[in-house]
Formats: structure tokens, sequence, C-alpha cells
């Protein structure tokens, strides 16, 4: 399998980049099938000051109907509220706004992610997958309906070959450190993740940003033949489209700001002819898309963005408003008629498919979550490296600062168990940050509707918690290795290390399940930790802490783990368990067993609750 990046050149690519998208015949299989409606979609910020709250309108009440089949831009200065308007039609705007959105004539319901798909500005997908993977982990997880391998891998390959890049489906994905495809073919492999699952209507937000201008006409082409080809609705925020790419949409809602207002809703080919009955006629030359953002754009020169306003409002609000009474006055068609629908078409059993917001069974959500990473543990060789390494040299230079400890006084090797314990910690930081941007993904994935947040959970844990026992545990055996503390205690010290641990960890992961980047992760996590150290039953021990404070010392799992190892390595010195405060007795084993578990619970508990209410796209 090639890093290299890819550029490839076969007879298909040229195909796909020569062929007029706009003459593309529908499929006999086209399973799209769904019209988009919404009515006084508004959305306004309220802030408070010292005079009091005020109102910030960000989009006043905008209405407007998508057809099947139809490639839908929307184009307008920075401010207008495009994308606003995108996250409220797709679902995914997190604070709250007025007005409604209408799936085939009937209010959006909780099927609405599972027909349709939403495609991010950037490009979030792991790095260590070939395109092939990509699509497939989607397609999988979206058909709900039974198909064996070799029909999942025929499905696939056709999204792939429709987008043109089926030539591309054994290469890496990559990323910025990992060399792989180029912007524009993952964005392709984006879209293609998109209509993998049969999704009715495909929300783009800014599809063409950051791309050569040949990476963005062959990014609308691959949407404007899977729009005809297919019948799958495309709606995208488009900023600043060169003249092929605009040829490519059928229809267009331009937004000007302060505040968000509509100013035209119709037919990219009657614009033109809208604006010239508005007074502001286009120029015969250059990029009509180009004048249409130099004329709404406030404070642009020659720009009459109020003026367009009004005349919007005077001429054609009502004809849009027409538009919407016909689409919910047509037929209707419930959400889980339509993913029937798409099963029959497909030759699959109709009859399979259940009305849950998510399709695949949680059992599936498992297995191929659990594949996935795994793959991606395998072949992120330069990680496995680094943990290994790391966790060699961590007990490298701690056994040799304890070399031979063991044959010292019981009371001087404290300081060694707690050092053991410590690295843990150490270890679980070093790898929060790569926690928090692998939940960038899963967030992004489980707003479309491919997994549940505990099957995410249950997965993610499996392996990270397998991976840094297994760095703690060569950590442990070189520690141990070069301390001299005879072997026969082993089970006993890294058995109680090993519950500290866990429960540390399930501690760090509550932190990354709420801290906004992983810089601030490891900043939020560090009071607890530094808690836990302080009141670890070594450097302030019952025996010595104030009595207002000797609650610390009965939450504080260092401290639990600290007395038992001790006590069970030298279970018989009265000199220590009497300098410390330690109680050897097997009730106090069995308390500090329940207390460690009930708060790996409780953090495992609190990082599903906080997931299910937080989250890291804020809309």
């Amino acid at each position: 399998m090639s890093n290299r990046s890819v550029v490839v050149n076969t007879d298909d690519v040229e195909t796909f980049e020569r062929d007029d998208a706009r003459e593309t015949p529908r499929d006999p299989r086209a399973f799209g099938c769904s019209r988009l409606a919404f009515r006084n979609l508004a959305f306004s910020l309220r802030s408070s000051s010292g005079d009091g709250s005020t109102t910030r309108t960000i989009l006043e009440p905008t209405s407007g109907t998508f057809e099947c089949g139809e490639m839908a831009a929307i184009m307008g200065p920075s401010g207008c509220g495009k994308t606003t308007l995108l996250d409220m039609l797709s679902g995914k705007k997190t604070a709250t706004y007025t007005g409604d959105v209408y799936l085939n004539g009937l209010p959006r319901d909780q099927l609405f992610s599972r027909v349709t798909s939403y495609v991010p500005q950037e490009d979030v997908i792991p790095a260590h997958v070939t395109v092939f993977e990509a699509v497939a982990f989607v397609q999988e997880l979206r058909s709900e309906s039974k198909m064996n391998q070799s029909e999942r891998r025929a499905a696939v390959d056709d999204v792939l070959s429709l987008l043109g890049i089926a030539e591309l489906r054994d290469e890496l994905v990559g990323d910025a450190r990992v060399r792989g495809i180029s912007g524009g073919q993952k964005r392709r492999v984006t879209l293609a993740r998109g209509l993998a699952g049969g999704s009715q209507i495909v929300f783009a937000d800014e599809p063409t940003t950051g791309l050569s201008s040949t990476d963005a006409e062959n990014v609308s082409r691959a949407m404007a033949i899977a729009s005809r080809r297919m019948g799958v609705t495309f709606v995208a925020v488009i900023h600043q489209p060169r003249v092929e790419v605009v040829d490519m949409f059928d229809s267009l809602i331009l937004l000007t700001s302060n505040p968000g207002r509509a100013i035209y809703n119709g037919k990219f080919a009657g614009a033109a002819a809208y604006f010239a009955a508005a007074g502001a006629p286009v120029p015969s030359k250059g990029n009509p898309a180009d004048f249409f953002l130099d004329v709404i754009t406030p404070g642009a020169k020659g720009e009459k963005s109020n003026a367009l306003a009004t005349w919007y409002q005077d001429v054609q609000r009502k004809e849009v408003e027409r538009r919407v009474d016909a689409s919910l006055a047509g037929s209707k068609r419930a959400t889980i008629d339509v993913l029937r629908e798409t099963a029959k078409i497909n030759g699959l059993d109709p009859a399979s498919i259940h009305p849950s917001p998510i399709a695949a069974t949680f059992l599936t959500q498992l297995r191929v979550l659990l594949n996935r990473n795994l793959t991606l543990t395998k072949r992120n060789k330069a990680g496995l490296r680094l943990r290994i390494g790391v966790s060699v040299m961590q007990g490298l230079i701690v056994g040799l600062a304890f070399y031979d400890i063991g044959s010292k006084p019981p009371i001087s090797s404290l300081s060694f168990f707690f050092m053991m314990l410590q690295m843990g910690a150490i270890a679980n930081m070093a790898i929060m940050p790569e926690l928090i941007q692998t939940r960038l993904i899963l967030k992004l994935e489980q707003a479309d509707a491919l997994y549940s947040t505990g099957a995410s959970i249950i997965v993610q844990s499996s392996v990270n918690n397998v991976l840094a026992i297994l760095g703690n545990f060569v950590t442990s055996i070189i520690m141990f290795s070069f301390s001299r503390v005879s072997w026969s205690k082993f089970s006993t010290v890294y058995g109680w290390a090993l519950l500290n641990f866990l429960t540390v960890t399930n501690y760090l992961r509550v932190i990354a399940a709420v801290a906004p980047s992983p810089s601030e992760s490891v900043q939020a996590a560090m009071p607890g930790l530094l808690f836990f150290i302080l009141f670890n039953n070594f450097f302030v021990s019952r025996a010595t802490a104030p009595v207002f404070i000797k609650w610390a010392l009965y939450i504080s799992p260092l401290a639990w783990t600290i007395e038992q190892i001790v006590t069970g390595v030298y279970g018989s010195n009265v000199e220590v368990q009497s300098f410390y405060g330690y109680d050897a007795s097997d009730g106090r084993t069995w308390t500090a067993l329940c207390v460690l578990l009930a708060e790996m619970a409780l953090f495992q508990t609190l990082e599903v609750f906080l997931l299910k209410r937080s989250t890291f796209v804020k809309r």
C-alpha cells in the first residue's frame, strides 16, 4: 500500500472530467425521490452586557424549496447566514432557531438523518484508512438490509466509479502527517461517504473552498453527476465559484448581510433577468456569480444590497411562499417509506427496514467500529513505536533511579511504589490530545446517525485501554526488575496499580469528553490529578492530615492504592503501618476494592453522560 500522494490518469477519470454533467441520464437504479421545503427559518444571537441583553439577527425569516435531484447553491458575503441556513436545513444546528423544515410534505422526523448526510467544510476522515474502507464503513452502517460481502463491495465500487475515484480505492486517505490522496480527491471521498448510505439529500458546507480551480470543478461535477444520475439533491454553500462551477447548479439562494436577508431565491438561469429587472443588470462579460456577490455585499463599491432586499420582499417573496405551499400540498411520503423504497430499488428486502434513528444493530455497530479501530491501530506503526518506546524509557529512567530499592528498609520503598502509580497518569496525559482528535470524528459520524455514543465509547475504551495497559505493563515490568523487590509481590503490586491506572484513565476520559481542545484538556485535567497526587496517603497520610481535610484521603484513588500495595508487600511491618496510619485488615482491602471500582464506574458513566449532552461541533 503506497503512502505517496496519488495522481491518477486513467480513461475512467478522463471520461469523468470530460463529460457534460448536465447531460447525465438518470440511472434505472436511481433512488433519489425526495423534496425539501422550509418556511421562516431564522436565527438570532442574544448577548448580555452591562446595559442589559441585546439581540443580533443573523438570518431573517427565509423560506424555499428544493426538488428531487436538484443542485442548489447558497451564496452570499461573510456573515450573511449561509452556513447557518445550511445547518438549520440539515438539522445540525445546535443553537435554538425558529422555523420549520419539511421532507416530502411532512415535518422532519427522527429518521431525517438516515436519508440525509452532511459534508463539513473540512474533510474529517481517519488518515490510515483506504478510500474504499472509508466509504465501506459508512455503507455498512447505513444499509440496514442484509448484504453479503460481494454485494457490499459492488455497492461501494459503484459509488467510487460514479464520483471518478475508483482507481484510488486502495490508497490511504492521509492527512498532514500521513501522505495520501489530494485535497480534491479527499473531498470526493467525503461526498462518496454521503452517497454510500443512500442519502436522498446531501448538505455540503463550502465543498470547493480551499481547492484548486480544477479540483473545485471536479468536485462540483461529481455532485452534478450524482444528482442527475441517482436523483440525489445537493444543497451546497458555495464561496466565489468560477463559471464552470456555477454552470452545474440548477438553483440559487442569494443572501446579503447585516442582517442576513434573502436577495434571490430561484433558478440560476433566471437570476440575470431578475437582477436586470431590479435595476442591477449583469455585465455581458465576466462571471455572473462574482457580479452577484459584489452587488449584494454591504460596503462594496456599487453595492445595492438594501434595494435588492426590498425588491425581493416586494417581488419574489410571495412567489417563493407559493412554491412552499405547493410543495406542502403535494404528495406526502413518510421517511420510513422512502427508506423501504430505496431498499426495494436496490434489490433488498423492504421489510427488513425498521423505523430506528440508527440503521445498524448495536452488535453491528460494535463490530464495524472495532474493525476500523484495530485497522487504524495496526497501520499507525509510528504511533505504536512511540507508545512502546516511551514506556520502555519511562521504565528505564525510574528503574535506574530506584535500583535495588527492595533491599532497603520498607519505609524507603514507598516513593518507588508512588512512582509506579505516577507513571500511569503521565502516560495517559500524553494520549489525551489524540483522544480528543478522535472524538471529533466520532461526533461528526454520530451526527449522521452512523452509530450510538454507547457503541463508540465501548470500542474506544476497549482498544485504548488495552494499548494503555500494555504500555503501563512494560513500564512496570522494567521498573520492578530494577527495584529487586521480590517477584512474589509483583501480582499484588501490579494488581492494585492496574486498578488505580484504570480509574485515573476514566477520569482523564471525562476531561477529554468536554475539553474543547487538546491543549485545554491537559490544563483542565491538572487540578484533579494534583488532588490525587497530593492526597495519596504518602505525602499527606491519614496519620498526618488535619481533621478538616481528611475526607480527601477517602476519595483519592492513589491513597487507597498506596495503602493496599504497602500493606500487601509489608503487611507484618508495624512501623510502616503506624507511621502512615495504614490498616492491613481484610475489611480495609475490600473497602479499597469497592471504592476504586465505584470511582471507575462513576467516571465512565460521567463520560457517557457528558458525550451525550455535549458536542464538539457547535453550530
